[in-house]
């Protein structure tokens, strides 16, 4: 007789014993790494979702096209560093870099919380930005250098996942933390102080958040000859970079058309309260963490550049939702209470599906390069996706401002076209390459 089918529950326990085989291969520097980026997405989440609000908050003159500033304002900073940022990264050890960018972001919440207006806002706003750059170009080439080829997509993805569960609360605490603050002082929910509060709240936990790292132990030095400088590097592999970084440009522009104002699409179109789109960000970013969580097991399965292209097409469909939510519902095609839930669904579906693929391309750009050539690698990713955070957040904000909550109409027709012309370039350029 033929052995029986394995069951389901057969299945689960043999996938559930090789998932635990591949997270033991961590070494002790990847965890003390990884907690790191849970303090700081938990920090993060409060920030991200509060932020917006908090700005708004401050009067007719900070609208949706001064939001644009301040994040093209931080993308601007981020690509200014790119370079210098690498040459910092391949200089000094990764964990004091690491440790400088934690304690650069502290201050820079702690200048948005004490100075609210224009100038200091886009000054610190910038600085933020910064301590990101610094931070993502040292870990990524300290996660390599500390992983295994067996475990190494699995490091990059729990890492992703981690500080997106992180960020799962720190959306949920985004969502009632102004509200309780607040009328501890007799503030209304969505007044200045009240996110104010919120905000400062987490300048503590963002310091705190960089203890694992001093506990980091160092490794052995590598060896050969000191690594070109970062314009040097740039120079000799233009064409091997120009291929690997135009598919993130290309959703870096969709990315800043649409992500730093989703909150605002939630409120302005759905006229929903903040505690409301906690939970549709929250439910989000659990969503997003779990897609982290099984896309080794798919990238093993399918092979990396394979995943990272069906899981962008299946992300487009729940694109078009959101877009036509924002035409139907300021024409009064559709009642926004009802369009709401639709659109909550397509937003955390989206969002799981898009960033499943981050960690995983990042592992397969990370692969390709020289050793010597990752920190500078990461610098350009983070250049080039910003450029689109530099330049698209002013054109959504002036969509809105001269639209109105049919605006985002406009702006999700531009994010599906740009999807959708990168998943053809990643097509052309690596075909079935792994």
């Amino acid at each position: 007789m033929s052995s029986p089918t394995p069951t389901l529950t057969a299945r689960a326990q043999r996938g559930a014993a090789a998932y635990l085989a591949n997270v033991r291969l961590f070494s002790r520097n990847v965890w003390l790494v990884l907690l790191f980026g849970m303090g700081s997405g938990l920090t993060f989440g409060v920030f991200l979702f509060t932020f917006n609000f908090y700005v708004l908050s401050l009067g007719p003159r900070y609208d949706e096209a001064f939001l644009g500033t301040l994040q093209s304002a931080a993308s601007f900073a981020t690509i200014a560093l790119a370079l210098p940022a690498a040459w910092v990264a391949q200089r000094y050890p990764p964990k004091w870099v690491m440790i400088a960018g934690g304690l650069i972001g502290a201050v820079a919440y702690l200048g948005i919380v004490l100075f609210p207006a224009a100038g200091p806002l886009v000054a610190f706003r910038m600085l933020a930005g910064a301590s990101m750059s610094l931070g993502g170009v040292a870990a990524a080439p300290f996660l390599m250098a500390n992983s295994g080829e067996r475990e190494r997509q699995w490091v990059f993805s729990f890492q992703a996942g981690l500080s997106t569960v992180a960020s799962f609360f720190g959306n949920l605490m985004a969502g009632f933390l102004p509200g309780r603050l607040g009328a501890l002082f007799g503030a209304g929910p969505t007044d200045t102080l009240s996110y104010q509060l919120a905000l400062g709240s987490m300048v503590a936990l963002s310091a705190l958040a960089i203890i694992p790292l001093f506990f980091i132990r160092r490794t052995a030095a590598p060896t050969g000859p000191p690594p070109e400088l970062p314009w040097v590097q740039l120079r000799h592999d233009w064409r091997l970079f120009a291929i690997i970084l135009l598919p993130s440009l290309i959703i870096g522009l969709g990315a800043g058309l649409m992500q730093p104002f989703m909150n605002v699409y939630f409120r302005n179109v759905y006229q929903k309260p903040d505690a409301a789109i906690g939970v549709v960000f929250a439910l989000g970013g659990l969503a997003m963490a779990v897609a982290f969580f099984l896309g080794p097991p798919l990238a093993d399965r399918l092979g990396k550049i394979q995943t990272v292209m069906l899981t962008q097409a299946l992300s487009i469909p729940f694109l078009i939702i959101l877009g036509l939510g924002a035409w139907l519902v300021p024409a009064g095609l559709v009642r926004p209470e009802l369009f709401f839930y639709l659109a909550g669904l397509a937003y955390i579906f989206r969002l799981a599906l898009m960033n499943l693929s981050n960690p995983i391309y990042q592992t397969f750009i990370l692969e390709r390069v020289p050793e010597q050539a990752q920190a500078l690698a990461i610098s350009l990713t983070n250049l080039v996706f910003q450029v689109g955070w530099f330049i698209m957040p002013q054109v959504s904000g002036r969509l809105q401002v001269t639209h109105g909550p049919a605006g985002f109409a406009y702006v999700f027709a531009g994010v599906t076209a740009l999807y959708a012309t990168a998943i053809v370039v990643e097509k052309a350029f690596f075909g079935n390459r792994d």
